[in-house]
């Protein structure tokens, strides 16, 4: 009964410790990506496999420490980033290959899959201080953004140019990853003349659509700050200005923000035709088995952390959310293995 209880614990140990480290994975991918490993192994062909010291002799330095970049390599290959050719600790002969995983989301070069601006924002010091403040939301409520940088996202980022670059970065390339997938499955946007992004960023989303239909005319609306920096993109006029007071007009306007809801979806009600609707590009929860291990949960925390008292809900909550502004959802339209979905939405005839 003793060693059960022994390997019981020993199970449970395991179990602890691999969640306690959890950190672990993404701040060592984020050196790597720092390094550009990825890019110096890609740039020598889909297949190449280098040594220590092809990769040691492509980096910005004289003098890399090669134990340590080693140790980074093997613990990435251990966690299927890259592919060690040989195991142990001898390096002489050991090289190192990219996986498929890698080869599609960690290549800076792959516009349209890479998520290497999605692991810099993430591992972002700024980004990353929220989340040791949850606990102080749960005993004091307001948002963990703020407590950590004394305002929110939104504000930081108009003071913070760099910060805002990243955001912005990140915000284009995982939109244009989801975006060319979803879009592929949505036809939605046919009928469209005019379409309003809200919190458009970079126009990334509004790229996609336009490019699939290029009869739309794109309105990519911003704050002023971020629409300053971004670039022209053919069909798409950007528009700076406040979501919170008013809102260009359109057959179709575009929402992938979610930060006080109610007074947004009145914007967007008061700027849309009668025959307008509004895609909403969101998380939909759903009845989870196993919520842990969801990206619709983690999604959700993500807000909790880095937003202004944002959310994810389930179809059931959106519901009760838009018939607050006169809308209900028409159908909810997206692939199987995203987590976001486009909920198109209609606004209820006022009888």
């Amino acid at each position: 009964m003793e060693a059960e209880a022994l390997e019981n614990v020993a199970a449970h140990t395991q179990e602890a410790m691999e969640t306690i480290f959890s950190f672990v994975p993404a701040l060592v991918l984020k050196s790597a990506l720092l390094l550009q490993i990825p890019d110096i192994i890609a740039s020598e062909g889909p297949c190449a496999s280098l040594s220590l010291h092809q990769i040691a002799a492509r980096l910005p330095t004289q003098t890399p420490n090669l134990d340590y970049l080693f140790r980074i390599l093997r613990y990435l290959s251990a966690r299927g980033v890259f592919i060690q050719s040989q195991a142990g600790d001898d390096t002489s002969e050991v090289r190192f290959s990219l996986s498929e995983c890698a080869k599609l989301m960690y290549v800076r070069e792959n516009s349209h899959a890479s998520l290497v601006p999605l692991v810099v924002m993430q591992t972002h010091e700024v980004m990353m201080a929220p989340w040791h403040r949850l606990h102080e939301c749960v005993l004091q409520g307001g948002h963990a953004f703020e407590k950590a940088h004394g305002m929110d996202i939104f504000a930081y980022g108009k003071d913070h140019p760099e910060v805002n670059s990243i955001i912005n970065d990140c915000m284009a390339s995982f939109t244009m990853t989801s975006m060319k997938q979803i879009v592929s499955c949505y036809r939605g946007f046919e009928e469209l003349g005019t379409v309003v992004d809200v919190c458009g960023g970079h126009g990334a989303a509004l790229g996609v659509i336009v490019k699939a239909y290029p009869h739309i005319r794109g309105i990519n609306f911003d704050l002023p700050h971020v629409v300053q920096t971004v670039p022209s993109i053919p069909g798409i006029e950007n528009v700076g200005g406040n979501m919170f007071e008013s809102l260009p007009y359109g057959d179709g306007i575009f929402l992938k923000d979610d930060e006080s809801c109610v007074k947004i979806l009145d914007n967007c009600y008061k700027a849309l035709g009668e025959k307008g609707k509004l895609i909403l590009l969101e998380v939909v929860v759903t009845n989870l088995k196993k919520p842990t291990e969801s990206l619709e949960i983690l999604s959700d925390l993500t807000m909790m952390a880095q937003g202004n008292g944002g959310r994810e809900r389930s179809e059931k909550e959106w519901n009760k959310l838009l018939s607050k502004s006169s809308f209900y959802i028409i159908k909810i339209t997206g692939h199987s293995r995203l987590h976001l979905k486009f909920v198109e939405v209609a606004k209820l005839k006022i009888m």
